[in-house]
């Protein structure tokens, strides 16, 4: 798991975009197979962003979506995926600056 995890770090770097399909939907947010890293988990926190246009809803189970990359949390192995840019604090250092465009 560590090479796929390091792999789809490489793949998905913060401020890319890319495209994922959700298999997991939770109230919170869903959980997503990226295209090119289907080992990893990624996780598409809607309440935290805006996107533009709002989500009211979020994506079912199956659906396809596009993201951008936020962060890598490496203790969780996950991959952070936003829609929208954010709009509540957040301490995390690669959050205060801005993304590339």
């Amino acid at each position: 798991m560590e090479d796929a995890w390091d792999e789809a770090e490489l793949r998905h770097l913060v401020g890319s975009k890319t495209h994922g399909v959700v298999r997991i939907r939770r109230p919170f947010g869903v959980f997503l197979e990226l295209d090119g890293s289907p080992e990893v988990i990624e996780f598409l926190d809607i309440a935290s962003y805006n996107s533009n246009p709002p989500v009211l809803d979020l994506p079912e189970v199956g659906a396809r979506v596009s993201v951008e990359v936020a962060f890598h949390d490496e203790q969780k192995r996950q991959i952070r995926v936003r829609v929208g840019e954010p709009f509540r604090s957040d301490s995390r250092p690669d959050r205060e600056k801005p993304l590339p465009p």
